[in-house]
């Protein structure tokens, strides 16, 4: 017999075991040992009168003793045979001592041993076959392989740190029944194979002495069987075992798609950070960029490859517009190329890689939770282990709305993980609660592990400094803080606008484009490099602009050091004057730049990130026609060719701003004012929820036609933003609309036309807030004509706002809510993404590519949606939850499952609202009659006295 095969199969096994005394006793155990050990625990259990039916192993043992049998008496050499038996005899002995301190493991591992061992064939019984016809001994290997994955599914979740075990044994042990059950079967498979097959080698007398002399070979024999047609079947076997597993293998390969799939739209992390990452990259256009990073500073090449590093956190500083961002994106890639062969493996090839971009502009990047997400969803994708965990914790919410769990989860993950690098980008974009909170929990992450191991795992702040934080002594400190110097980008600096030079000779209007002189080049370079510093943001924008130029000698003449602008303000001012010179260069050019500066203050003034296709859905309509015109309405060229250099969109239509530095620029400005932009939004909502309110009158062909032509495209921003819109303007644009009466005009025509349409479903009575008078911001209204229809409309938001959650979670006006969901359910019925709109426009142009979206006003899904229905009703089966924030916030869009949640909530983000005194109850005694319940079915009653006659 060749026991290769089944010695490489316990060569992988006992590779995955880390712990010498583990491993020691996988290579050494004995039958002996076994029996020893079964008496021991239930000499133990009769003393404490916790006894335990440790009989269900005795079919196991007796199954495998054959098949260590057959090994001896096939002259297999003995070394090998202790070698491979010890790896069935260690693990039973680690996983009965184990689970002996708890009755429930204890009995669930049992109840396995039992199930597996009814299925193992008595192996001696057919000894003679296997000495007759070696090549049967392959037989031997399926029985070994199915034991021994039994044995290494147990041994890896047994072995883990207890703390862990106790957090993910319940949901990983139910999801390993399936590979259990599925090796029960497999091993009946092979007793009914061997039964069948072997039955002219069966001897029913049979006893387990090898050195008793087995009778004459021919006493087998059966005249009707063949010896050859016997060898035959076995060789083939195999083919029909590895098909069967690997049948069970591509199930549970699916089987674990479905979950993980569940899992991640159950954390609903923002999709938009592969986006994110992929434009850093994109932007990464000399090949050295940022590599000095690795040369002069040692504390981030240490804390990246060295074990145990100095320090397994470190937080890197740097000013507004370095390029930090573009920094961080090479630091993830870098590890990523560190665990491969190209860079010697110089981390473990296992080592898990999470990152997060924080956004100040962006609601999905901003908050402690949204950070969570964004790290649990990487952990899911990169480690299955622990998917039934994740599992379990959806069954009580739809989404992953609370920060314990995410918590608890990622916990688990980093206890799990050996290796795990997290860089999180721009926590200084967060508000200083949600950063304080980000900071606070990793960096006691880190202390965790760092108690297991050092360096197990390892955090990465890329930030402005945060003096508060620092203060709190919060963020890395002393070598851990770096803090890059400004000429460290130089070079780098240098060679992009050394990269971007060649662009001024692109051809454009002339095949050599501004057809410069290698001094004027020279020039450039020198110019935009002294004038940048340190940030790189300037020098990328700063090309742009030149680039820009409509001659050369515009260009040369703005080369001029008195002419080149000096800050970002001076910059993004150019930058929008260039816009604006070359859309009014354009046939009807007033019209294109009104246009232009309609996007970009919409896009700074909106309430959420707004995709290409709401963009278009805004322009589209017309609101003293009260129509929606995509087909001639939306643009039909780049969004470049009115937005210019100060957007990009990502993959999806997600529209970004260049910078965050740039929205305020934008935003303060000659060209756009702000006020006028915020009225004009809110006039708007409020013209098309009008529009929205009438089409609850239409019949089903009526709503079908409009749905397909994109009339209710912007319902989704109107019916959640309107009166977010309605605030800005009372807090904000009070000056503006008095001295503006044109403005003040359309907005109170707005208003009227909204009230009257609406009034039925108004609260008629005011808030008892406002009883005695109205608020101060409201009265710097009432010399306008609309200050009556204001207030009214204003104490209807605020009424609303006060109400219980559910109502919250609801538009607030009945007939614009109905007319809503009925419009919604027509798209859904009738289209889908792909489907023709007008001539060549499709649904996806007018709606995106989710058309299922969540009802409840606050949940990020009711804009966001899902490409299938059955997501959104799963969605939706596991939304409410009982404990509601009883303050409308960003923190708590759709409550807590439990009271203790709800006021950790409270007390973080609304202490003012906290009740708590900070007392201890009382202890009260116990009294009544004491009883002992089973610690298995709970029963009270006397527990049984077994010993099993081994």
């Amino acid at each position: 017999m060749d026991p290769n095969e089944m010695l490489d199969i316990v060569d992988k096994f006992i590779a995955e075991v880390t712990d010498i005394e583990q491993k020691e006793l996988f290579q050494s155990s004995s039958y002996d040992e076994v029996l020893q050990d079964i008496n021991n625990i239930q000499s133990r259990r009769e003393s404490t009168k916790n006894m335990m039916n440790m009989k269900r192993v005795e079919l196991f043992l007796t199954g495998m003793e054959h098949f260590e049998k057959v090994m001896v008496k096939l002259k297999l050499d003995q070394q090998h045979v202790v070698k491979l038996m010890g790896c069935v005899w260690g693990p039973i002995r680690f996983l009965l001592k184990f689970t002996d301190r708890t009755d429930r493991e204890l009995d669930n591992l049992l109840d396995v041993y039992e199930k597996i061992g009814e299925k193992i064939p008595l192996l001696y019984d057919y000894v003679q076959l296997f000495i007759s016809i070696p090549d049967c001994t392959t037989f031997l290997v399926h029985i070994y392989r199915d034991v021994l994955t039994f044995h290494q599914r147990a041994y890896k979740l047994f072995s883990l740190r207890s703390t862990l075990f106790q957090k993910i044994y319940k949901s990983t042990w139910k999801s390993l029944n399936d590979t259990f059950d599925h090796v029960a079967a497999s091993l009946e498979n092979h007793g009914k194979f061997i039964k069948e097959k072997g039955s002219p080698f069966w001897n029913s007398q049979a006893t387990l002495d090898v050195d008793v002399e087995l009778p004459p070979v021919e006493s087998w024999q059966n005249g009707n069987q063949n010896w050859q047609n016997i060898r035959r079947m076995f060789l083939e076997y195999p083919q029909n075992v590895k098909k069967t597993w690997g049948n069970f293998e591509e199930k549970q390969k699916d089987e674990e798609t479905k979950t993980k799939k569940k899992v991640l739209a159950w954390i609903s992390a923002s999709k938009k950070m592969p986006l994110l990452h992929k434009k850093f990259q994109d932007a990464r256009i000399c090949p050295d960029t940022g590599r000095w990073l690795f040369k002069r500073y040692s504390e981030v090449t240490d804390w990246m490859t060295e074990d145990p590093p100095p320090n397994s956190a470190i937080w890197l500083q740097g000013s507004r517009g370095f390029g930090k961002t573009i920094l961080c994106s090479l630091l993830i890639d870098e590890l990523r190329d560190l665990r491969t062969e190209k860079k010697r493996n110089a981390i473990p090839q296992d080592s898990k890689i999470c990152y997060f971009y924080c956004e100040e502009e962006d609601t999905d990047h901003r908050t402690y939770l949204d950070i969570l997400k964004g790290v649990l969803h990487q952990m899911v994708e990169v480690t299955e282990y622990l998917l039934p965990l994740c599992k379990e914790n959806i069954d009580s919410s739809g989404l992953l709305t609370d920060v314990a769990t995410a918590e608890f989860l990622i916990k688990a993950f980093f206890e799990y993980n050996t290796r795990q690098y997290i860089v999180i980008d721009g926590i200084d974009e967060c508000e200083m609660v949600e950063a304080r909170r980000a900071a606070s929990f990793f960096m006691d992450q880190v202390t965790n592990c760092d108690n297991i191991k050092q360096g197990r795992l390892r955090v990465l702040f890329m930030s402005q400094q945060i003096q508060e934080l620092s203060n709190a002594n919060i963020m890395p400190e002393d070598d851990a803080c770096v803090e890059l110097k400004a000429t460290d980008n130089a070079e780098d600096i240098r060679n992009y606008v050394k990269k971007r030079i060649p662009d001024f000779s692109k051809g454009s209007a002339t095949s050599s484009g501004f057809n410069l002189s290698e001094s004027d080049k020279q020039q450039i370079e020198s110019i935009v490099c002294r004038r940048s510093e340190e940030m790189f943001l300037y020098a990328h924008l700063a090309i742009e602009y030149l680039l820009h130029q409509m001659t050369k000698e515009k260009l040369l003449e703005k080369l001029k050091e008195e002419m080149a602008p000096k800050e970002l303000s001076q910059i993004y001012e150019k930058l929008l004057g260039i816009v604006k010179t070359e859309l009014l260069n354009l046939p009807e050019g007033e019209a294109h730049w009104a246009m232009a500066t309609q996007l970009l203050g919409w896009l700074v003034c909106a309430k959420r990130p707004l995709k290409w296709h709401e963009m278009q859905s805004i322009l589209s309509y017309d609101p003293k026609q009260q129509k929606v015109d995509f087909d001639n309405k939306m643009l039909r060229q780049d969004s470049h060719n009115y937005l210019g250099s100060l957007v990009h969109i990502l993959e999806g239509g997600h529209i970004r701003i260049v910078h965050s530095t740039a929205r305020r620029h934008i935003i303060q400005n000659e060209y756009i004012v702000e006020q006028a932009v915020q009225c004009g939004l809110t006039i708007r909502c409020l013209r098309y929820l009008s529009l929205i309110s009438a089409s609850k009158d239409y019949d089903e062909n009526q709503r079908r036609e409009k749905v397909k032509l994109g009339w209710f495209s912007f319902q989704d921003y109107a019916c959640s933003q309107w009166h977010s819109h309605l605030s800005t303007v009372i807090r904000k644009c009070s000056d503006f609309l008095n001295r503006h009466s044109s403005d003040s005009e359309e907005f109170g025509s707005a208003l009227q036309d909204f009230v009257d349409q609406n009034r039925a479903d108004l609260v008629q009575e005011f808030h008892q807030d406002f009883r005695g008078q109205m608020p101060a911001d409201l009265d710097k209204f009432s010399k306008l004509p609309f200050y009556q229809n204001l207030c009214i409309l204003w104490n209807h938001i605020y009424t609303h706002q006060k109400k219980e959650f559910d109502i919250r979670n609801t538009i607030g006006i009945e007939g614009i809510e109905k007319a809503m969901l009925e419009n919604r359910a027509s798209l859904e019925t009738n289209f889908n993404p792909g489907d023709i709109a007008c001539l060549n426009d499709k649904i996806l142009d007018y709606y995106g590519s989710n058309l299922f979206k969540c009802k409840r006003l606050l949940c990020a899904y009711f804009h966001v949606g899902y490409d299938k229905k059955e997501d959104r009703e799963a969605h939706n089966n596991r939304h409410d939850r009982p404990y509601q924030c009883s303050i409308r916030c960003n923190a708590a869009p759709i409550g807590f499952t439990s009271k203790k949640d709800l006021e950790r909530h409270v007390r973080i983000y609304h202490p003012e609202q906290s009740s708590e005194q900070g007392t201890f109850e009382p202890i009260r005694p116990r009294t009544g009659a004491k009883e002992f319940p089973c610690s298995l079915c709970g029963q009270p009653r006397e527990k049984p006295f077994w010993r099993a006659p081994f």
